[in-house]
């Protein structure tokens, strides 16, 4: 089925990153056009409504170069109101009441209580949709660190983390580790999307908190406390999805340099051959440490003027 996926504009080169790993492991799912607004894909709501940036996802039922060519088509039973969008500029261009008289909207319209929405939206040509998927931000920003029993300032939005598992090509049902788990919130969003979550960190703090947050999602997951040189998982793990610390020193991380080094020798241990580790860095110069590892992706993201951060794609030689 083709989809018109809108998105929420953080980064052009996250969307296109959380692209390519959604085709690399949905077979059928394939990218028709694209731009930083929006995208036609080949592929299945369910995969798509998971995607970070992804605001609203419509169902394609008709397209044409001309409106005066979507004259008659079919739409559902029932009440809705239209509106346009524009991915890319048309020719020429139409009002939407130009664009649902086209629709035969009379009599049909509601904007109080629609049966559902209609998107007339320019791309290459025009394509009318029907609205299957709108993102709940209201619920994703429940999720967020001052929202959950026990948090920090320092934490992961909700949308950055969810679009980290997703980098993890993994599926509902496999195995994700957080060796650097903080207060849960990669595991949360992990949990959330039907991925079995395994946690650490060497503060005992930050161990008791993300239990009591994995809790509070009704998430079951396990949880250690070790430093990452002396970390021993039992569980088979497909993925490694971690926001690495990036203090120069503590006295719970220790030297940096260090730690990155022991860091990336452990993550080769746990993962097999072929699986993905997917971290986030400050330093470029750190991934030197990551000999057993191919870098497959790398997406900047500034988090203000004096800090951007790395969010990188590992695959384990």
């Amino acid at each position: 089925m083709l989809f018109l996926v809108e998105f929420s504009g953080e980064s052009r080169d996250a969307v296109f990153a959380e692209l390519k790993a959604l085709t690399e492991i949905n077979h059928g799912t394939g990218v028709l056009w694209i731009n930083k607004r929006g995208a036609l894909i080949e592929g299945y709501l369910s995969n798509l409504s998971e995607m970070a940036f992804a605001r609203r996802v419509s169902e394609v039922i008709a397209s044409s170069n001309k409106i005066e060519e979507l004259r008659g088509t079919r739409l559902p039973e029932g009440k809705f109101y239209l509106r346009k969008v524009k991915l890319s500029d048309p020719p020429n261009d139409y009002t939407e009441g130009e664009l649902a008289d086209t629709l035969s909207a009379s009599g049909r319209v509601s904007f109080s209580n629609p049966d559902f929405i209609v998107l007339a939206a320019y791309a290459d040509k025009w394509y009318i949709s029907i609205v299957r998927y709108l993102r709940d931000t209201k619920t994703m920003n429940l999720r967020r660190s001052p929202m959950r029993p026990f948090f920090s300032p320092i934490s992961l939005h909700p949308k950055f983390a969810k679009f980290m598992v997703n980098l993890s090509r993994t599926y509902p049902g496999d195995t994700l580790l957080d060796p650097f788990c903080g207060t849960g919130g990669i595991l949360i969003e992990a949990g959330l999307a039907g991925r079995k979550v395994i946690g650490n960190d060497a503060s005992l703090v930050m161990v008791k908190g993300a239990r009591l947050n994995l809790k509070y999602f009704s998430i079951r997951g396990k949880i250690y406390n070790a430093k990452i040189r002396d970390l021993q998982i039992e569980e088979h793990v497909d993925a490694i999805v971690t926001d690495m610390p990036y203090g120069r020193s503590s006295p719970v991380i220790g030297e940096l340099d260090s730690l990155y080094k022991e860091s990336f020798a452990k993550f080769a241990d746990i993962l097999s051959h072929g699986r993905y580790c997917i971290i986030i860095v400050s330093e470029a110069g750190l991934l030197s440490y990551a000999t057993d590892f191919t870098i497959v992706d790398t997406v900047k993201i500034k988090v203000h003027n004096s800090l951007t951060r790395s969010y990188v794609v590992l695959r384990r030689n």
